[in-house]
């Protein structure tokens, strides 16, 4: 009897080599296959047809002797319908699709359809970086079914998901409902600079074509109610009543509870996930395997606890927390733990031991299955990637054999030693397995994110600890809410101080020396030939004598790694990019051996420009350094992003105007503060004063040392630059009496020049057309509202004009050969004559 139980109790599978799971290879075919259509686009007939002749040769083999011939085509079968999934999935679009009928500067259009998605609310966010406050908005997608043609008011047949942004609205939709919207329809904005990220990309792995943007005037209304209809809707209804909950109870720790318990991150400011990506801890927060392990746990212990059949609480565990995962939005790394709780609770149900490689792969084709382009997901391989080392990289750490002296001196201590013995031995292996996942998971993390934590290697162990504690007695807190408070209020002061202890002990590591770094671009082909042998090594049986050669080898490859970054910035020419930022500007210098100068980083959109623009352009460039960071004039869309320029690379020296740190702006003082308090050194500019870097030369043209008088434009820095024969003129917002100033002097030699005040028409008069007579004019400006008439000026006196709306950023080279303006979204190259 004693023997059947402990034969029912075991559900370990002996050790089974994990390329031996059958599995593994048929994940490994149907990841290649997407791969291949994601990068190639293989025409989905191609692809189905490479499958039909696997498939068909795999019948002639498979009852030969040439067995593994019949492998390799079953898997090529796999491959070819992983192509053929992927591409219907990302680049099919039917003939009703609204992509059709939308294009960049967008349209209005009625359109009908229901919705996917929860709606994300956004609150209004003031901030002194801003010219004003962002309004609040709403965001979900919508699968739509039906198109207005607002002429004729005739309803048509339409396809596709776009995805909807309420502008200072918030009206009561939520999954499954019916909604009647009107608004304005537009493609997505495409990618304007070198390495910034792919938002239509980002779209359309969700299957979103088009956006549609409802403003306050426009109309969004309810057609029906469905959500009851809807599992989905029933799990948003759930969500959304949490969140109520938790704002309401746990009001000082409640944008921090509702990512950690729901899902929900968009209560937090992006201050507060900066501190935790920062910190390298942000997975604690976004809802993944953690979580779902913690939950289980506490499941099956409640459910063994109260006596439930272990079949009965394998079933109940599983489907609660695959409806747990599909509540907090169904991410790769929650899916991924969703479904390998469910083959391990049917492991228990069939009573079958389970294969720890069979089910991380079936959890990898599950996840790529409900959306196969997560496979190139940031989250979806950090999940993936931390458990395949904990499995067979950490867990390696348990096959060391016993040693009976010290299991004999461990049975000689007193208790009081055995247990600091093993509080110590538990903190060591803590910190040991977390050292494990860092290290394989922080270069994927710098590739992605730019970010290099070591902060993570002290803190983490602790998060873990505090976010399982939060995690268990939030989750209680929630469920008695609603009907004992008493009960509820017990659970809720663990949970508080639980999540006031993360946000202390991240906000105090932050300021420790070197708690973290900003890295720049990683070269692809560093992580396929880190990341390779890795994988191979740690689910391979290799001998230890190999084992510390292939260790020896992985760590002179992250040497080299390191070494990249810390390698000189050399372009080998003179580079001029005027960056794309929207309304407004930041113009980008490198010298031929490596001189950085940066020329204004602001923009109307707020301070996120240099994280979404300027910082991504800079490092696809292998930029960390900035010599020179010179500010035009204190207009915020020119200098609102340097408190995150400095934080992400090092400064040389600031040099402005002398009004600069004068003018009564919040803004600027505090700009003026985070320069000094990080001992850049600040140096004011006037006409006249020139230096020289790397046979580059500098001159000020304007302003004087005092006045002109007005607004801040008409004191904007006019630099002038010259290399090899060849001259440029920045102009930040020069207008008015500056702009009179500068013309009464003699023009000096211009072949580009930049458009004053985004190309107003109040600043590109006439005469500085002939006053600087460039072959080259740059307007750094957003889509304009009207025809503008100075392009048509520049061009009938035989100018180029090119604004970065909408050829995205334009880049100006120098070689012995000339120069040339290279513009990134419309690829146009264009030479002087």
């Amino acid at each position: 009897m004693v023997r059947a139980n402990a034969s029912e109790l075991e559900l370990s599978p002996p050790p089974l080599p994990v390329w031996a799971a059958p599995l593994v290879p048929v994940a490994i075919a149907l990841t290649i296959g997407i791969i291949i259509d994601r990068f190639w686009i293989i025409p989905l007939t191609a692809s189905l047809g490479i499958a039909l002749t696997s498939l068909i040769a795999w019948c002639v083999f498979v009852n030969t002797t040439q067995k593994w011939l019949a492998l390799v085509y079953l898997w090529g079968c796999v491959a070819g319908l992983g192509a053929a999934y992927h591409h219907g999935y990302r680049f099919h679009v039917d003939a009703t699709n609204l992509s059709h009928v939308a294009d960049h500067d967008g349209k209005p259009v009625r359109l009908r359809g229901r919705v996917t998605t929860a709606p994300i609310a956004r609150p209004v966010q003031t901030d002194p970086m801003r010219g004003r406050p962002a309004r609040a908005t709403a965001r979900f997608q919508v699968q739509v079914t039906q198109r207005q043609d607002l002429t004729t008011r005739t309803w048509h047949a339409a396809s596709g998901t776009t995805q909807v942004t309420l502008i200072g609205r918030a009206d009561d939709f939520t999954v499954g409902d019916e909604v009647e919207v009107l608004g304005r329809l537009a493609l997505p904005d495409e990618e304007m600079n070198p390495g910034e990220f792919d938002y239509v990309s980002f779209l359309r792995d969700q299957g979103v074509t088009t956006t549609l943007t409802v403003f306050e005037s426009d109309e969004a209304h309810l057609v029906r109610r469905a959500w009851p209809t809807s599992l989905f809707g029933w799990l948003a209804v759930v969500r959304g009543y949490g969140q109520r909950t938790l704002e309401r109870d746990l009001a000082a720790q409640h944008s921090v509870a509702s990512a950690l318990l729901l899902g929900e991150g968009t209560v937090m400011t992006g201050q507060d996930w900066e501190l935790y990506r920062k910190s390298g801890v942000l997975h604690v927060l976004a809802i993944s395997g953690q979580h779902l392990a913690v939950l289980a746990w506490f499941l099956w212990l409640a459910s063994r606890v109260i006596g439930w059949r272990r079949r009965n609480a394998a079933v109940a565990v599983a489907i609660l927390l695959i409806l747990y995962a599909l509540m907090a939005g169904g991410r790769p790394p929650v899916m991924r733990a969703a479904w390998m709780v469910a083959v391990y609770a049917g492991s228990i149900v069939l009573q079958r031991p389970a294969s720890h490689a069979n089910t991380f792969a079936l959890g990898w084709i599950g996840v790529l299955l409900l959306n196969p382009t997560d496979a190139l997901n940031a989250g979806c391989q950090f999940s993936f990637l931390a458990v395949a080392v904990l499995m067979w990289g950490v867990g390696h750490w348990e096959d060391v054999p016993d040693d009976p002296l010290a299991r004999v001196a461990q049975e000689a201590q007193s208790w009081p030693m055995a247990v600091a013995t093993w509080v110590m031995r538990t903190v060591m292996v803590a910190y040991l397995i977390n050292a494990a996942v860092w290290i394989a998971v922080s270069p994927l993390l710098a590739a992605h994110f730019h970010m290099f934590s070591p902060i993570a290697l002290l803190i983490g162990p602790p998060m873990v600890v505090l976010t399982s504690l939060a995690l268990l007695t939030g989750f209680a807190f929630l469920l008695f809410a609603g009907w004992c408070w008493p009960i509820a209020w017990l659970f809720a002061l663990p949970t508080q101080w639980s999540l006031a202890g993360c946000e202390w002990l991240v906000s105090v590591s932050l300021n420790l020396p070197g708690a973290y770094w900003y890295v720049a671009d990683v070269p692809a082909w560093w992580l396929w030939l880190f990341y390779m042998p890795l994988l191979i090594g740690i689910c391979s049986d290799i001998p230890w004598q190999w084992s510390r050669w292939l260790l020896l080898a992985g760590c002179v490859w992250l040497a080299l790694g390191v070494a990249m970054q810390l390698w000189p910035h050399r372009p080998g020419e003179f580079r001029c990019t005027f960056v794309a930022v929207g309304h407004g500007g930041c113009t980008v210098i490198e010298t031929p051996n490596g001189r950085v100068i940066v020329y204004d980083a602001g923009a109307t959109g707020g301070p996120d420009v240099t994280r979404r623009h300027i910082a991504p352009f800079l490092w696809s460039r292998g930029i960390r350094h900035i010599d020179d960071l010179i500010l035009s004039h204190a207009d915020l869309d020119h200098f609102n992003g340097v408190p995150q320029l400095v934080d992400r690379f090092s400064i040389g020296r600031v040099l402005c105007t002398p009004t600069f740190a004068k003018r009564d702006l919040p803004a600027a003082q505090l700009t003026v503060n985070v320069l000094e308090r990080q001992r850049i050194p600040i140096e004011i500019v006037t006409r006249g004063r020139s230096w020289e870097l790397d046979s580059v030369a500098f001159t000020v043209l304007h302003p004087p040392a005092d006045g002109p008088l007005g607004k801040e434009n008409v004191r904007s820095l006019v630099l002038h630059i010259t290399h090899d024969g060849w001259s440029f003129l920045l102009t930040g917002d020069l207008e008015d009496a500056g702009l009179k100033n500068v013309l009464s002097r003699p023009a000096p030699p211009i072949d580009v020049l930049m458009a004053p005040h985004h190309g107003s028409d109040r600043s590109n008069i006439s005469e500085l057309a002939k006053w600087a007579n460039p072959k080259l004019v740059v307007s750094c400006q957003t889509s304009p509202t009207s025809e503008r008439l100075s392009v048509k000026m520049y061009e009938k006196m035989g100018a180029k004009y090119l604004g970065t709306w909408p050829h995205g950023a334009i880049t100006i080279r120098l070689t012995d050969q000339g120069w040339t303006a290279d513009t990134h979204r419309t690829k146009l190259q264009w030479r002087p004559k």
